[in-house]
Parts: structure tokens; C-alpha cells; sequence
């Protein structure tokens, strides 16, 4: 009877682990941390992009595309320029949508892209300084490109009704890109101290 009580109450810690669990334990002391770990935990911005993104697209605003076209998409996001800029969205996204479901979606929206954003400045606030986070920058790439892509989907639809939550999911979409902005700095600092060792070590 003890025993079966034991692989209960396992079983119901791992089936509600969360990035929020994974993201307390990347705290944890570098020396004690196994590479399995460390693999495990850098992944962590990585399963709540792909929840994202699979979110988006089984609600309808948030059609996957290639990785060739997120990647070139998402650098326009990055360097600024318009959202405009970005091949068409698809126009049947609210053809059968009550503006109560549209509501609920954009709310849905707001929610994983604050989720993923906590999740990579978490991480990227633990993460050792020669960590390889190009994986994590491309992730976060393809949740800013597909979240931009739910904005405008629900800009073509904008009611008063939906105006204040679309203004927020705005918001939130703002500090996603601010994050991804950060990773991609680290990225290219950690690329740019390799090249100076490199230097060095060719000299020496």
C-alpha cells in the first residue's frame, strides 16, 4: 500500500512539472549540474516556443512555415523594420469565429507569448556566460515571427470589444521581441570572444 502511495505521488509531480520547475533547478550550483541536465534545462525556451507555436496554428492563427522563411521573417522583426513587411496571413483565420472565440484566442495568444517570454529571461538570466544559445535564438525567432503573425490576423478582425486585449497581446509581443533581442546580443558576444581566443591562440 506504501509503495502504491510513493509511485502516485511521483506520478503526479512529473505530470505537473512545469517550465517554471525546470527553470528553479537551472539555479542550481554549475559543478552539480549533470550535461544531461544541462541539455535538458537549455530546452527549456525551446518546449515553450513549440507549445506556442502549436497552440497558435490548432487555434487557427498561427499557420507553420518553413524554417528558411521564419528565419528571414523574424530578422526583419529584429532589425525593425514593419510588420507589414511580412508575406501575407492567411485571411480565413475568423470565418467561422463568434467575437467571444476571437476574444478567448487573443487572450490565449497573450498567455504563451508572456509564458515564453518569462521562461527565456529566466534562463538566459542563469545560463553560463559560454553557453551555446543558438538553438534558444532560433526558437525564440520563430515565436516572435509567428506572434507578429497572430497580431495581424486579429488586427484584420479588431472590434471595440477585442481593442484593450489586442493592445495588451501588443504589449507582450513587445517584450518577447525585447528578449530575443538579448539572446541574439549574447549570441553574438559569445561568438566574438571564440573568434578572439581563436586570434590569440594562432599568434601564441
Amino acid at each position: 500500500m506504501r509503495t502504491g502511495i510513493i509511485l502516485v505521488a511521483a506520478s503526479a509531480v512529473f505530470s505537473t512539472s512545469c517550465a517554471t520547475v525546470d527553470l528553479q533547478n537551472m539555479a542550481g550550483p554549475h559543478d552539480t549540474v549533470t550535461s544531461a541536465q544541462s541539455e535538458s534545462e537549455g530546452n527549456v525556451v525551446q518546449r515553450a516556443v513549440q507549445h506556442l507555436r502549436d497552440a497558435f496554428a490548432s487555434r487557427g492563427f498561427g499557420a507553420k512555415s518553413s524554417q528558411r522563411k521564419m528565419q528571414a521573417a523574424a530578422d526583419m522583426l529584429l532589425n525593425g523594420l514593419s510588420a507589414q513587411s511580412l508575406s501575407s496571413v492567411d485571411g480565413d483565420y475568423a470565418t467561422d469565429k463568434s467575437p467571444a472565440m476571437i476574444l478567448d484566442d487573443i487572450q490565449i495568444a497573450r498567455g504563451h507569448v508572456q509564458q515564453t517570454t518569462r521562461a527565456a529571461e529566466v534562463y538566459l538570466e542563469v545560463a553560463a556566460s559560454d553557453r551555446d544559445l543558438d538553438e534558444e535564438l532560433q526558437s525564440l525567432e520563430a515565436a516572435l515571427l509567428a506572434s507578429e503573425r497572430a497580431v495581424q490576423m486579429f488586427e484584420a478582425v479588431e472590434t471595440e470589444d477585442t481593442r484593450s486585449s489586442l493592445d495588451s497581446l501588443r504589449l507582450s509581443v513587445d517584450e518577447l521581441r525585447l528578449v530575443t533581442d538579448e539572446f541574439g546580443a549574447r549570441v553574438r558576444m559569445s561568438k566574438s570572444d571564440k573568434l578572439g581566443i581563436d586570434a590569440a591562440s594562432r599568434v601564441g
